[in-house]
């Protein structure tokens, strides 16, 4: 039996909307999300990976095939800032409580520590810093790195007229994302490279300039990429947990229509929704009332048993 898959994934996909004076009207603040799990490793081909992506499920009612579920998941977010309004608090806070879930799972390092997130590179640097003497590896989001394909197959082939054409356009990007998701999962990320230069030519100035930023992307991340070996480990290579932790913690319960948020009210609320998610509710509840009673009844009473009179002082 492979030893399970301790997993690490982060993800900044949500903002919570704030009142004015916070930022400006209307404006909102990034959540940082992170997620800590387990799950076994699964063995998968580039072929089902491809289906799931781009083909519609079937209407027969057939159940798709079972995979492992994430065990044992800690979710944290954090809105914190510093006196320059940078993220640096938050990046503390969520990689800390992440590397500490690692430890705390792995306290023998026999199992294969896994990195999932996007190409942000202030998230690998935090991560490097905080599983320093860790063998873990580090992967791409695959998603993420199919967002780009679909930019660049806009670029290569835009939709000028909305019309029957339209249906012709929108088989070309796909074809082409699905050419290129499919060097992605085969490990070819130099030949997608390769393919993306090719139609540069076919571009506008402003039109290069976007594809080089997107080549970049690939360029940069090309060590993270390497889908082929992940399946075969039976690694997981997309951030649905960060993706539905996104969701669940931020969309489900503070970016409901007209609602402000004031950061106090904001950051209350995130940690509470990642206490319930966590099943800490019953311990964070004794933890609190505990407080509140040292709080509101600081004396105790002459039969508590951590009573100590004070020595008289003549």
């Amino acid at each position: 039996m492979r030893p399970a898959v301790d997993a690490v994934d982060v993800g900044t996909e949500r903002d919570v909307e704030t009142e004015e004076g916070e930022v400006p009207a209307g404006g909102k603040k990034m959540a940082l999300i992170g997620a800590a799990y387990t799950i076994a490793p699964t063995v998968r081909t580039p072929e089902p990976v491809l289906k799931a992506l781009f083909e519609a499920p079937p209407s027969t009612g057939a159940k798709p095939p079972s995979r492992p579920k994430p065990l044992n998941k800690y979710v944290r977010a954090s809105l914190a800032r510093d006196a320059q309004d940078t993220m640096a608090p938050s990046y503390r806070c969520i990689f800390d409580g992440l590397a500490e879930e690692q430890r705390q799972r792995n306290p023998n390092g026999q199992q294969r520590v896994v990195v999932l997130m996007d190409g942000q590179k202030a998230l690998w640097h935090a991560a490097e810093q905080v599983l320093e003497g860790v063998s873990y590896v580090e992967v791409l989001d695959l998603m993420h790195a199919l967002g780009y394909l679909w930019e660049a197959a806009e670029l290569f082939y835009p939709s000028r007229v909305p019309g029957p054409g339209s249906d012709s356009v929108k088989q070309q990007r796909q074809g082409f994302v699905k050419q290129q998701a499919e060097r992605l999962l085969n490990g070819q990320v130099q030949t997608v490279i390769r393919s993306l230069r090719a139609h540069a030519h076919r571009l506008s100035a402003a039109q290069q300039e976007r594809l080089v930023d997107i080549i970049g992307y690939f360029d940069n991340n090309a060590a993270r990429m390497q889908y082929d070996q992940y399946l075969q480990a039976g690694y997981p290579i997309a951030s649905g947990v960060i993706e539905g932790a996104c969701r669940h913690v931020v969309c489900d319960r503070m970016e409901r229509s007209g609602m402000r948020w004031v950061m106090p009210g904001a950051k209350a609320m995130l940690a509470l929704r990642c206490i319930g998610l966590n099943q800490d509710w019953e311990a964070f509840m004794k933890f609190h009332i505990d407080r509140e009673n040292q709080r509101l009844y600081p004396a105790r009473a002459a039969n508590d048993e951590t009573f100590l009179p004070d020595r008289l002082i003549a």
